[in-house]
């Protein structure tokens, strides 16, 4: 073994040396070929699993560091500081103050910084440099690839991503396969079938709003509907719904009167043919599923356990490792779990932000993105952010913001009646040209 004068393993300083040089490469591809990295980005989310990853001082998965180096690389965007963004920047200094003064872990806040914070910055600065409707488009796709694979490994068996095997605590979280009524439940990438179906419940507003024909957006969202169904997740299913409906109702300028119409044919079909199967797999999983619906219901009961700032009193961790918040093992609810964790405060300033979110949609102002969130509500309230999910979570919150102060009510207005006018035109007997610039939907 050639080692350095001071020690130092040679053979570590050439790795050392070939890692920046791939930085510096990928540094330079984000500043100059912005859409491949946010396609790239996309592709990493939904298919690459979050235990992929290096422990180095603290665990960076793949999306992790693939956000901060096209954050690195677009330091220069500008943004217009928003409600919102006070908020987030408020709940993460509540957050450090709860680790600071209130005994919160430090990995905890890690979770924050990393997980919540970077992906929010990347959502609220990815319109600097990449069209909206482009972004949708790539958000779409990612997500229909994403669904076309849940539905072969329900179809087969066989998951590619488990066998990923990762020498970190992460893939052994992960890895493990989930049953409900003797189905193996779908979950992609995603380590988690509900982690897969709140993504994909989440996405589908993008498919609604792509720039594709009227067959392929259907298409996708047959695909989404149907890999969210096999996940057998009723959160993700309720989700589903709640994220196409709000997109029928207050998408309009993104999405014409065929669409909607099919969309909501499309809906009724899939609960007549899936819902008896999907009835069928709770009924014999009764007692499982029954138990983990008492479970999240009786997790109400830990609000009273809250303390101002700072992790509750109730935390505890074994011997053995193992971490419980009262008689808790588990929190599978966001919102409870962030009040345990960092106090009632950050669990207040959060809850804020989402309100402002669903108020944009009550004013008319609603963007593909808010919708995404604002269906999003309910899981936040019985799932927790866990793998991937939670990384897009906040990604996307952060694309509501930017979405929301890119589009001024003019434009909103205007697109609205020009996407009126396209459909009108469209209607057999009427002869006249479309204004120019109008992109009418194809049937």
């Amino acid at each position: 073994m050639v080692n350095l004068a001071d020690g130092i393993d040679l053979r570590t300083v050439l790795l050392g040396f070939a890692a920046l040089g791939a930085l510096a490469t990928a540094w330079y591809v984000a500043r100059s070929a912005p859409r491949l990295v946010v396609a790239a980005w996309a592709a990493v989310c939904f298919l690459v699993p979050i235990w992929v990853g290096v422990q180095a001082g603290v665990y960076w998965s793949a999306v992790t560091a693939g956000t901060i180096i096209a954050l690195a690389a677009w330091t220069t965007a500008k943004l217009r500081f928003s409600y919102v963004d006070v908020l987030v920047v408020g709940f993460v200094v509540l957050v450090i103050a709860a680790y600071v003064v209130g005994g919160s872990t430090w990995g905890h806040v890690l979770i924050v910084l990393f997980g919540w914070l970077v992906p929010y910055v990347w959502g609220r600065v990815v319109l600097a440099r990449v069209d909206a409707s482009w972004l949708y488009g790539c958000l779409a796709a990612a997500a229909v690839v994403a669904a076309v694979l849940g539905i072969v490994e329900f179809a087969t068996g066989f998951n590619p991503f488990v066998g990923i095997s990762m020498p970190n605590g992460a893939w052994r979280t992960w890895h493990e396969l989930q049953p409900r009524g003797g189905f193996i439940r779908a979950e992609g990438a995603f380590g988690h079938s509900i982690a897969f179906s709140s993504a994909l419940a989440m996405s589908s507003v993008f498919v609604l709003v792509a720039r594709w024909p009227v067959w392929a957006r259907l298409a996708g969202l047959a695909a989404i509907i149907t890999a969210v169904g096999m996940s057998f997740s009723r959160i993700g299913l309720i989700t589903l719904t709640i994220t196409l409906v709000l997109g029928v109702l207050l998408l309009g300028r993104w999405v014409g009167r065929t669409l909607r119409l099919s969309v909501v044919a499309l809906l009724v079909a899939a609960a007549a043919i899936i819902g008896p199967l999907i009835g069928d797999v709770f009924t014999v999983a009764g007692e499982e599923a029954g138990g983990s619906a008492e479970y999240r219901s009786d997790l109400a009961s830990l609000v009273g356990d809250m303390r101002p700032l700072g992790i509750t009193d109730g935390w505890t961790v074994l011997p053995s490792g193992e971490t419980y918040y009262g008689s808790f093992q588990s929190i599978d609810s966001e919102l409870v779990l962030t009040g345990l964790r960092f106090g009632l405060l950050p669990l207040l300033m959060l809850v804020a932000a989402i309100l402002v979110c669903v108020v944009s949609l009550l004013r008319g102002r609603a963007t593909p993105a808010s919708v995404a969130v604002a269906a999003q509500v309910p899981a936040f309230a019985t799932v927790a952010l866990i793998t991937q999910y939670g990384f897009l979570v906040w990604f996307v919150a952060g694309l509501a913001v930017a979405a929301y102060h890119a589009e001024e009510p003019s434009d909103i207005e205007d697109a609205s009646d020009t996407l009126e006018a396209a459909d009108s035109i469209s209607q057999p007997g009427n002869v006249s040209s479309a204004p120019s610039g109008v992109r009418r939907e194809r049937v």
